[in-house]
């Protein structure tokens, strides 16, 4: 063996130099994955998932191996250097400030796993009839892709149907099945209610605008009530050109942080082959890629041209439920303020520095009530203060604590507008 990889003397430095390479790459790779495991308790390297380190360890392993043929060897390790430098090295730099941001940024309210969600040509995003999974946390959808329990039409007609629409915070994408605050609120409501959990992660006013004239009568059934919750308007806060349905950013946004464009398995864990892939669609794909604003500088305050269009959404949702003898209910957004202390941008926002979000959130809650309180629709603007960094999973998602106090709060106003 020592002869083959060239370790007898004379020494074959041929097919010695490429082991000892690929030898050092492997070590490299070991203590930087080992380093970040004992720092975080996990392998991720922003958007770089576990198999990403797995990938360089068979590369550099399989450079070591094929130092017999030194110039195919010299390849495969040239390929994991690169890996390595675009991936974990970029990474690095980022966290030193040495680049500006990340090469492949996580996105703030994560990437979807595939098959969670599927495409729909209307709201770009809608959960996949008859999902299921258990890990992390069991999650999973009914025949019309709603999270929750199969319900009949029978059933329903005979109670008192609520709709909750908004994105992932009424999805609630950090709790288990049966402890959204959709199933708290049904629970809270007593007998004779059911709550239909219409969340989809994303979503915002013209989500829940198309949703409300399209697609509420589930299972052939019309809500009495239709609860809005968790807006992602903000999200398009100072973005120049504002289309007034979102569609120049907010919705091709969502196709890719919902994980729906095709693409080749090595995007999973390949930084070379993201690159090639993104190159790919940005020239190929008949759906354009969202225009990146992070190299762009923040913007603080608020955005008047998208507090018009806020205006106007929820103006429009109120007339069509009204219209159709359906009692609409706003209610504000809520955040963790304690994580939002960050003075730089987590991604999902991309003008908009974590430390101003929930200045602007609480901007545009007074904005919704006044809204509100102007065409007759109820409201309630949860108190932020009484909510607590452990009743988060996160910046914004509630945990199961979390989820069963906004139900708790929320319950009598519903009750008493929804008979």
């Amino acid at each position: 063996m020592k002869a083959l990889y060239g370790f007898d003397k004379p020494y074959d430095f041929h097919k010695v130099l490429p082991f000892l390479a690929g030898l050092f790459l492997l070590l490299t790779i070991l203590v930087a994955a080992g380093a970040r495991f004992a720092a975080t308790g996990y392998l991720n390297w922003g958007a770089l998932r576990d198999a990403y380190s797995l990938y360089l360890v068979v590369l550099s392993l399989a450079g070591m191996l094929l130092s017999i043929f030194p110039r195919i060897a010299w390849f495969v390790l040239a390929i994991c250097f690169t890996e390595f430098l675009i991936g974990i090295g970029g990474y690095a730099l980022a966290a030193i400030h040495v680049l500006p941001m990340q090469l492949f940024p996580a996105n703030a309210a994560g990437t979807a796993p595939a098959g969670q969600f599927q495409y729909h040509p209307l709201l770009q995003v809608i959960p996949t009839p008859n999902y299921s999974r258990l890990h992390p946390f069991a999650i999973s959808h009914d025949s019309n892709g709603i999270r929750g329990p199969e319900r009949t039409s029978t059933e329903l007609k005979q109670q008192v149907v609520v709709a909750t629409l908004g994105s992932s915070t009424t999805y609630d994408l950090a709790v288990p099945n049966g402890q959204t605050w959709s199933d708290d609120l049904e629970q809270q409501l007593g007998r004779g209610y059911a709550v239909i959990n219409h969340g989809v992660p994303g979503y915002s006013t013209v989500e829940s605008l198309v949703q409300t004239l399209f697609y509420l009568d589930t299972y052939g059934v019309r809500p009495h009530c239709a609860v809005y919750f968790g807006w992602s308007d903000i999200q398009n806060a100072h973005l120049p050109d504002l289309d007034p349905a979102y569609a120049n950013f907010h919705l091709l946004n969502s196709i890719d942080i919902m994980n729906l464009r095709k693409k080749p398995l090595e995007v999973r864990f390949s930084p070379l082959a993201r690159i090639v892939n993104r190159s790919l669609q940005a020239v190929f794909d008949t759906v354009p890629l969202a225009p990146n604003f992070l190299k762009d500088p923040p913007v603080p305050g608020t955005d008047v041209r998208l507090e018009q269009i806020f205006r106007r959404h929820l103006e429009a949702i109120a007339a069509i439920n009204k219209e159709r003898n359906i009692v609409s209910i706003f209610v504000g957004q809520v955040w963790n303020r304690a994580g939002l202390q960050s003075k730089e941008r987590s991604g999902f926002f991309p003008l908009v520095r974590d430390v101003d979000v929930w200045p602007l959130q609480d901007h545009f809650n007074a904005i919704l009530k006044a809204t509100a309180d102007s065409i007759g629709v109820s409201n309630f603007i949860p108190p932020i203060d009484e909510f607590q960094d452990g009743d988060f999973a996160d910046s914004n998602h509630f945990s199961t604590n979390g989820s069963a106090k906004f139900a708790l709060m929320i319950a009598p106003v519903v009750k008493s507008s929804c008979k």
